[in-house]
C-alpha cells in the first residue's frame, strides 16, 4: 500500500517516472534527464495536461477529469492513480498505467451512462510537451516550444496521431514522442493557442472544447501542446464504453518524423498495458484543493478601483489586470500572430 503523500511518485522498469498531485493532475513526467511535460502541475491549478469529457446536445458541455475542476475522487495503489466520479449522469473511471518494457504511458477511461436517456459523449486529451532538459525548460518554456516539431499522421486504426520531435539537441540527442488514441481520433491540435485561445485566461471554457471539432491543422507557436479528440460515442442508458489515450517516448530520434513512425503506434497498441484491466481497490484521497472548485470572482469597476487603490500606479496596475476586457481587445491581433507562426 502506498503512503498518501502527494505528489505521489510512480516509476516503471523502463525508467519512465510520473508524479501525480492529490487532485489527479500530472505534476511531472520524466525519463532519465528529460522532462516530457512543459509546465509543472500544481494542487491549486492542476496543469495543462488533462482529459476532458464532453456531452453533446443542444450545446456542447465539458468538464475536466483531472485537477481541481474535476468532480472525481482520486485513489492510489502500487500501480498508479485511479480517478473516479460522475458528471451529468455519466460515470467515469480513469487509470494511468506506465508500460514496463518501454517508456510509454496509457490513460484508460471507462464511461457509463447511469441516466435514463441516451448520451452522446467524447473525450479530448491534451498533453503539453517539452522533451528537454529540466533546466532548459525552466529557463524559458517558450524558447523550448519553438524548437518542437509536430508531424500529424494518420493511422489505419487510431486515426489522427501526433509525432513530436525536439529539434534542439539535448546532449546530442533529439527526444521524441508519439501521442494518440487507443480508440480512434477524429481531429487534433498542436498548440495551446489553438485549443485554449484566450478564453482560459479569462476564466472561460477553452475554445477548442466549445467547437464540434478541433482545428485539425498544425500550428507551431510558443505553447507546445498535443491535443487529441476521440470519436463520439452514443451511450444508451446503462451502456458502458472503454476509451483511452497513449504516449510513447523515444530518448533519441535522429531523423525527422515521417509516416515510417506509424510503427510506434502498432507497438503501443501491442503493449500488455494497452488492454484495460479491472481496477484494484485503493485509498481515497482528498485535499483542500481537490475537494473545492476554483473561486469565481467579479471585476471591479473604475470607481471601486479608485476607492481601493487611489489614482496612482497601483490603480493603473489594477485596471490592467482586468483580463476579460483586455483579452477581448487583443484577441484578433494575437490570433493573427499565431496563424503566422
Amino acid at each position: 500500500m502506498m503512503s498518501l503523500v502527494f505528489p505521489a511518485h510512480f516509476e516503471s522498469a523502463s525508467g519512465l517516472r510520473v508524479q501525480i498531485n492529490g487532485n489527479g493532475s500530472v505534476r511531472r513526467l520524466d525519463h532519465q534527464d528529460i522532462i516530457l511535460n512543459l509546465f509543472l502541475g500544481t494542487e491549486v491549478e492542476g496543469g495543462p495536461s488533462n482529459i476532458w469529457l464532453r456531452r453533446h446536445g443542444a450545446s456542447i458541455e465539458s468538464i475536466p477529469l483531472l485537477g481541481p475542476g474535476s468532480p472525481a475522487a482520486v485513489r492510489v495503489d502500487g500501480h498508479g492513480p485511479r480517478i473516479e466520479g460522475e458528471w451529468k449522469a455519466v460515470h467515469f473511471q480513469i487509470r494511468l498505467v506506465l508500460a514496463r518494457s518501454t517508456p510509454a504511458w496509457l490513460w484508460h477511461v471507462t464511461l457509463e451512462n447511469i441516466g435514463n436517456s441516451p448520451a452522446t459523449v467524447d473525450l479530448v486529451y491534451a498533453q503539453d510537451l517539452a522533451l528537454a532538459h529540466y533546466g532548459a525548460v525552466r529557463m524559458n518554456e517558450y524558447y523550448v516550444s519553438q524548437y518542437i516539431d509536430y508531424t500529424p499522421l494518420t493511422h489505419s486504426l487510431c486515426g489522427n496521431v501526433l509525432a513530436v520531435r525536439q529539434n534542439l539537441s539535448m546532449g546530442g540527442r533529439h527526444p521524441w514522442a508519439m501521442i494518440g488514441s487507443l480508440n480512434h481520433a477524429v481531429s487534433f491540435a498542436t498548440d495551446a493557442l489553438q485549443f485554449h485561445g484566450l478564453a482560459t485566461r479569462a476564466g472561460e471554457v477553452p475554445e477548442g472544447l466549445r467547437a464540434a471539432a478541433l482545428p485539425g491543422t498544425r500550428q507551431q507557436h510558443e505553447h507546445s501542446m498535443a491535443v487529441i479528440q476521440d470519436a463520439e460515442a452514443r451511450l444508451e442508458p446503462g451502456a458502458r464504453v472503454q476509451r483511452g489515450f497513449f504516449g510513447w517516448f523515444e530518448p533519441d530520434h535522429p531523423a525527422a518524423s515521417s509516416a515510417a513512425d506509424l510503427t510506434f503506434v502498432d507497438r503501443a497498441l501491442a503493449l500488455p498495458e494497452a488492454k484495460a484491466a479491472a481496477p484494484e481497490d485503493g485509498e481515497a484521497s482528498a485535499t483542500l484543493f481537490s475537494a473545492r472548485p476554483l473561486l469565481t470572482t467579479l471585476d471591479l469597476n473604475d470607481n471601486e478601483i479608485a476607492d481601493a487603490f487611489g489614482k496612482g500606479p497601483a490603480a493603473r496596475g489594477a485596471r490592467q489586470r482586468r483580463r476579460p476586457v483586455v483579452l477581448r481587445r487583443y484577441e484578433s491581433a494575437c490570433r493573427a500572430q499565431g496563424e503566422g507562426a
